[in-house]
């Protein structure tokens, strides 16, 4: 775990860098520069863009990863990045003539409620095509066990000219469809510095080795493609299809009501995101090596991470909502419910560890896109019929029924077929830790002034998560980062 610890925690602290200027873009200003559809409209654009670019990439993202073992010799792929950037090309295409063919069924269903949508419905396009291209380059970064720099273009840099553009919008300087259109164009400098950074590493190279691309890989290449499309594609949905219905069914106030709430869960997978990302690599590897023992260890020391890290900023978070929210204004606590839904929920997919990433690169992938393909079907489902109940709050309970059924089947599969399984008596101690602390803040007075209370809460809560949690020596991987941060400072005296 030490390479995942070391590039985990340098992709996190970027990450947590992004969410505070993230956190700037929507609360401050997003939220009150824009009316609700607006906000709604560009969440709604954003997230068409993310699900059609995961069909479109027509599997690139996790074959990337998947096969640079096979292909990697040192700083060269063999030409593993040229095969990743025609088979996007061609699926973009693809997707292209689907939206042409299905525009009046698209129409039809979103005109009523979310009419702005449709009028700036275009603008997916070109944000699908930039979009794919940043996660293929972001993925082949990953490939090659190097999250850091992706996780600066994309969390830092890529929401540092959004902040720009916001800043522009506030002085009249440019309108919102102006801001909309520079929206899009952002993920375009993301690429160009992508292909900078590869070309000063000389890690860029579009020559193809044709004896490692031989007929039996490519075979296999495309195989593994081809399930990954549609394990990927599943797996966006079950996250992406409940705004996208809330749009047709309740209209874009209440997608940036929902989609404000979605935001705020981001804090709480950062950590996941990252460790995952880092793993997955690794797990290939130790798959191909047959290094089951590996694999057992990054199973059950994700899970503690994940679960350690996210549960802890939930806690933090949900000790003080109230004062957000009141912070934010305009209605926006009406996803307060929203919130707290999607959040056990996030934190119930990272107890269960990297069970999805274990079965996607090993033998038995195809068991996880058949699983996936079904459970975004559920998603749809559930979606249809809750949304019309509950409202946004149904919407939260289907997305989280389906993660929740998602994880208990990959948990019993990866039990079965490799006998592991990720808990240990450390997630016992992790899950009281947690617990005990939510029931303390609930006794806690309340402050007058809203800053104050906030900072007293959360100075409280993380002194009742992280002292235990240091002493009773929960977590290898959170004393080994503490001892690395003190170390550092006694060092600088």
């Amino acid at each position: 775990m030490g390479i995942v610890s070391k590039q985990a925690s340098t992709a996190t602290a970027l990450s947590y860098i992004g969410v505070v200027i993230g956190f700037v873009n929507v609360t401050l200003l997003m939220t009150q520069l824009f009316s609700k559809e607006e906000f709604g409209l560009r969440e709604i654009l954003l997230n068409v863009a993310v699900f059609t670019s995961q069909i479109a990439h027509l599997g690139t993202y996790r074959s990337l990863v998947k096969f640079f073992p096979f292909f990697n010799e040192g700083k060269h792929d063999n030409g593993l990045l040229s095969i990743g950037l025609i088979v996007p090309f061609v699926g973009f295409l693809i997707s292209l003539l689907l939206i042409l063919l299905f525009k009046s069924s698209i129409v039809n269903f979103y005109i009523d409620k979310s009419p702005l949508f449709i009028e700036y419905f275009w603008f997916s396009i070109p944000l699908i095509f930039l979009l794919m291209y940043n996660n293929v380059f972001e993925s082949y970064l990953q490939s090659r066990s190097n999250t850091a720099y992706s996780a600066f273009l994309k969390n830092v840099f890529n929401r540092l000219v959004i902040t720009l553009l916001l800043i522009c919008y506030f002085f009249k300087w440019i309108d919102f469809y102006w801001f909309i259109v520079l929206f899009v164009f952002s993920y375009a400098i993301n690429i160009v510095l992508f292909v900078l950074y590869l070309i000063k590493r000389n890690e860029f190279s579009l020559k193809l080795n044709k004896l490692k691309f031989t007929k039996r890989v490519r075979k296999v290449y495309y195989n593994y493609s081809a399930f990954s499309i549609l394990s990927g594609a599943s797996s966006v949905l079950v996250n992406k299809v409940d705004a996208l219905m809330i749009a047709g069914f309740l209209g874009l106030a209440s997608t940036a009501i929902y989609a404000n709430a979605v935001y705020l869960c981001i804090l709480i997978i950062i950590p996941s995101d990252a460790i995952g990302k880092i793993a997955m690599p690794l797990l290939a590897k130790s798959w191909k090596e047959k290094r089951y023992d590996k694999i057992d260890e990054l199973y059950k020391k994700s899970s503690l991470s994940q679960f350690l890290f996210g549960g802890a900023i939930f806690v933090l978070m949900w000790g003080s909502i109230d004062n957000f929210f009141a912070l934010q204004g305009n209605g926006y606590s009406e996803g307060k419910m929203v919130f707290l839904i999607l959040a056990i929920s996030k934190l119930i997919n990272m107890i269960f560890g990297v069970n999805g990433q274990i079965i996607s690169v090993s033998k038995y992938y195809r068991f996880d896109t058949t699983t996936a393909i079904l459970l975004g079907f559920l998603t749809i489902l559930t979606n249809y019929i809750f949304i019309p109940i509950w409202h946004v709050e149904g919407a939260a309970f289907a997305t989280a029924l389906t993660i929740v059924v998602f994880n208990l089947i990959r948990f019993l599969f990866v039990l079965v077929k490799l006998k592991l399984q990720p808990f240990t008596i450390q997630t016992f101690y992790v899950v009281l830790i947690l617990g005990i602390t939510m029931l303390i803040n609930e006794f806690l007075p309340h402050v007058g002034n809203i800053y104050l209370d906030t900072i007293y809460r959360s100075l409280i809560i993380a002194l009742l998560i992280f002292t235990p949690t240091y002493f009773l020596k929960v977590s290898e991987d959170f004393n080994l980062i503490v001892n690395q941060y003190t170390s550092k400072l006694r060092a600088k005296k």
